[in-house]
């Protein structure tokens, strides 16, 4: 990556930040939810009444999720430098 890219890609990060937070928070909540349904790991559904204060639930499985993981978050997103997605662009058609 060169200099110009790596500008070009902090000042996306920084435009689109609010948003990507929020796409990581779902991303990372439904897939507990996901885990625990296929697992069955809440068969007397204590967490219930959490899942309806969504805004509740995703701030305690965040805050949980980073303070086990920031380090190793950190520690891989420094080796992803090399990283090169494969991304196309699709065209949306609209009817």
């Amino acid at each position: 990556m060169n200099s110009e890219q790596e500008v070009k890609i902090k000042e996306l990060i920084e435009k689109y930040n609010d948003i990507l937070l929020v796409s990581m928070k779902l991303a990372i909540s439904e897939d507990l939810v996901n885990l625990m349904i296929l697992n069955k790991d809440d068969p007397t559904f204590i967490l219930r009444d959490l899942f309806l204060n969504k805004e509740t639930f995703y701030k305690i499985i965040m805050r949980e999720f980073f303070k086990k993981n920031s380090s190793n978050v950190l520690q891989e997103l420094r080796t992803m430098e090399h990283y090169t997605p494969n991304l196309k662009k699709k065209k949306l058609k609209l009817s």
